[in-house]
C-alpha cells in the first residue's frame, strides 16, 4: 500500500514537473508565424493573440515597418504566453463492438457514436473484441483496442494557429497512435500509464499498459518517441521499442521483430475458415494478426493472439480485406507488421457431399447421391462428369431443391466424378464443393465349367477371367454345399480332382474380382462315382479256390 501511496506521489510530482516544465519552456519559446496576402498586424493580433493591444510589442520585437500591409512570406516572431490558450473537444471517429464514454461528470454513454464529442476528464472503455478510435483536434489519432481504459486528462490549443496539446492516462489495454507533425513549440502529445510517460511531437507508434505484469511497452514504427520512467529517459527511433516495469527506468532501446514472410494466399479464398500461414519468425514468442476493411487498420474487425505462424480466417461476409500479422518477442515487444490484401468470396457456402462414400464401387445397384443441406442456399447445382477436371460433363442441373439425387440413368461401367455449389436467393453462386467420384462395375458372368475324364483323373475347366481375377471353386456331398469338401481360390482356369467310388459329388465356380467381389456362382455340375467292380474280383476268386480244390 505505501509502495502504490509514493508511486502515486511521483507520479503526481512527475506531472507537475512536466506541467511546469513544459509551460517554461513553451514561455520561453517563439511561435513563428508566415504572413499571407492580406494579412495587417491587427487583424493578426485579433485572431491569434489575447490582446490586440499586443501589436504593438508585435511591431517592435519584428521591425514591422508597415503594420498595415505586412509582406507575404515574411515571417513573425510572438512569444508563446501572447497566445491564445483554450480548451478544444476530441471526437470519436470509428467505434466496433462494446465502447462506453463515461464523462467528467459521471454519466455514461454506451456505444458512443462516431462524432461523439470527448472532453477535458472524460474517460473512455472497450469492452471485448472492441475497438474505438478517436481524433484530436490537430488530427492525431489513437485507436483503442480491446479491454483497454484510457483517460483524457488535457485537451487544449493555441487558438487557430494549430498547436494542440493533448495529454492522455491509459490505465489499461493497448493503443495504436498516430500524431500530427508538430506545427509550432505548443505542440503536445504525452500518454502516460502506470509505470512511464511518452511523449512525442509527429510519430505513429503502439503502446500498451498491462496489468497482470504491471509493465508498459513502447513500440515506435515511425519517428521517435521519448519514454520516462524513473526520472530517466529513452529515445526511441523507429523500428525499436522499449518495457517499462512499475518503479524501474526504461530498457534499452530494442530493436523491433522484422515482418514474417506469408505464404502464398489463393487469389480468392472460397473456403470458411481458410488457414494463413507464415515462416517461422526467429526471436518470436507469439503472434498477433488483425484483419481490417481499410488498409489503415484504424478499426480493426478482427484480432488474435497465436503461438503458432498459423491461423484460421474468421467467418467473415464476402469482399476484400487487409490482414496483417506480426510477432511478439520475449519481452511482449510487437514487430513490424506484414500486410497483404485478400478477397473472400466463400459464400453461398457450399454443401457437404454425404454419400456415397468416396471412390465407392457399385455393380447391379447404382447410387443415390446426397448432400448437406446449406444455410446459405436456396438452390444446388450438380455436376456430374467422366473426368476430374469436368471436361467431359454428364449432367449439369441447375436449380435442384433437393439434397439428393438419383443416378439411375448412369448404367455404363466407369468412373464418375460429381460436385456441387450452393445458389442464394438472389441468384448468386458460391465456390464449389469437394469432389467425390465412384465407379460403376459390371457384374462377373456366371462360369460355364465342364467335366473331363482323364487318365489322370478328372478334369474340370471354365473360360479364363478378365486380368486380375482368380476362382473360387467349392466341392461338396450335397447340392447346397453345406458338406464341403474343397473350398479353394485358384488362379487358373481348372482344376484336377480325383475320381471316388460310391460317392455323388457337386462342384460349382465363381469369377472374384481384383476387389474382392464376388461374382455369382455358375451351374451346380453333378460328379458321379466310378463304377464299383469289386463283385467281379469276388466272383473270380471264388471261382478260382473251387478249381483249385
Amino acid at each position: 500500500m505505501q509502495r502504490a501511496i509514493r508511486q502515486g506521489q511521483w507520479y503526481f510530482k512527475l506531472a507537475i514537473f512536466s506541467l511546469l516544465l513544459f509551460t517554461s519552456i513553451a514561455s520561453a519559446q517563439e511561435w513563428v508565424y508566415t504572413v499571407v496576402p492580406g494579412d495587417n498586424l491587427w487583424n493578426f493580433c485579433e485572431k491569434y493573440l489575447h490582446k490586440v493591444s499586443y501589436w504593438k510589442k508585435v511591431q517592435q520585437i519584428n521591425n514591422i515597418k508597415r503594420p498595415k500591409r505586412m509582406q507575404p512570406g515574411t515571417q513573425v516572431r510572438v512569444p508563446m504566453e501572447w497566445i491564445k490558450h483554450n480548451a478544444v473537444h476530441a471526437e470519436v471517429l470509428t467505434t466496433r463492438g462494446k465502447t462506453t464514454l463515461i464523462k467528467a461528470d459521471g454519466a455514461r454513454v454506451e456505444a458512443p457514436a462516431p462524432g461523439t464529442r470527448i472532453a477535458l476528464g472524460d474517460q473512455l472503455e472497450t469492452g471485448p473484441e472492441s475497438n474505438v478510435t478517436v481524433r484530436f483536434a490537430d488530427k492525431s489519432l489513437i485507436t483503442l483496442h480491446a479491454d483497454s481504459t484510457i483517460l483524457f486528462d488535457h485537451l487544449s490549443a493555441y487558438g487557430e494557429t494549430g498547436m494542440v496539446d493533448s495529454r492522455l492516462h491509459l490505465l489499461k489495454g493497448r493503443g495504436d497512435t498516430r500524431i500530427t507533425p508538430a506545427s509550432g513549440p505548443g505542440s503536445r502529445f504525452e500518454i502516460r500509464t502506470p509505470s512511464a510517460i511518452s511523449a512525442v511531437r509527429g510519430t505513429e507508434y503502439r503502446l500498451s499498459s498491462s496489468e497482470q505484469s504491471n509493465a508498459s511497452t513502447f513500440e515506435v514504427l515511425k519517428g521517435k518517441v521519448a519514454v520516462s520512467g524513473e526520472q530517466k529517459t529513452q529515445l526511441l527511433p523507429a523500428r525499436f521499442g522499449t518495457r517499462v516495469e512499475v518503479g524501474k527506468p526504461p530498457l534499452p532501446p530494442r530493436e523491433l521483430l522484422p515482418p514474417p514472410t506469408l505464404d502464398t494466399l489463393p487469389e480468392k479464398i472460397q473456403q470458411l475458415n481458410w488457414p494463413v500461414t507464415w515462416q517461422s519468425l526467429k526471436g518470436a514468442e507469439r503472434y498477433r494478426a488483425e484483419i481490417s476493411q481499410h488498409a489503415d487498420f484504424l478499426s480493426p474487425l478482427w484480432q488474435q493472439q497465436i503461438s503458432t505462424a498459423r491461423v484460421p480466417l474468421p467467418d467473415l461476409p464476402d469482399g476484400d480485406y487487409f490482414f496483417r500479422v506480426r510477432g511478439i518477442d520475449e519481452i511482449d515487444l510487437e514487430g513490424i507488421n506484414q500486410t497483404i490484401r485478400l478477397t473472400l468470396d466463400a459464400r453461398p457456402q457450399p454443401p457437404v457431399p454425404l454419400s456415397p462414400n468416396n471412390a465407392g464401387v457399385f455393380r447391379g445397384n447404382l447410387p443415390n447421391l446426397s448432400w448437406s443441406a446449406s444455410a446459405d442456399a436456396s438452390a444446388y447445382r450438380l455436376q456430374i462428369a467422366q473426368d476430374a477436371e469436368f471436361n467431359q460433363l454428364l449432367i449439369d442441373q441447375n436449380n435442384l431443391s433437393e439434397t439428393g439425387f438419383a443416378t439411375t440413368a448412369l448404367k455404363q461401367a466407369g468412373k464418375y466424378y460429381w460436385r456441387l455449389y450452393s445458389i442464394s436467393e438472389s441468384g448468386e453462386q458460391g465456390p464449389v464443393s469437394d469432389v467425390r467420384q465412384w465407379e460403376v462395375k459390371l457384374i462377373p458372368d456366371k462360369p460355364e465349367a465342364s467335366i473331363a475324364a482323364t487318365e489322370s483323373g478328372i478334369t474340370t475347366s471354365w473360360r479364363a477371367g478378365i486380368a486380375g481375377q482368380t476362382y473360387q471353386i467349392q466341392l461338396a456331398t450335397d447340392t447346397e454345399f453345406k458338406e464341403l469338401l474343397n473350398n479353394e481360390s485358384l488362379k487358373e482356369p481348372n482344376w484336377q480332382l480325383q475320381p471316388v467310388t460310391g460317392q455323388v459329388r457337386y462342384f460349382r465356380v465363381r469369377y472374384i474380382e481384383p476387389d474382392g467381389y464376388e461374382g455369382p456362382w455358375g451351374a451346380t455340375q453333378r460328379i458321379d462315382p466310378t463304377p464299383d467292380n469289386s463283385w467281379i474280383y469276388t466272383i473270380l476268386t471264388g471261382v478260382l479256390g473251387i478249381l483249385l480244390i
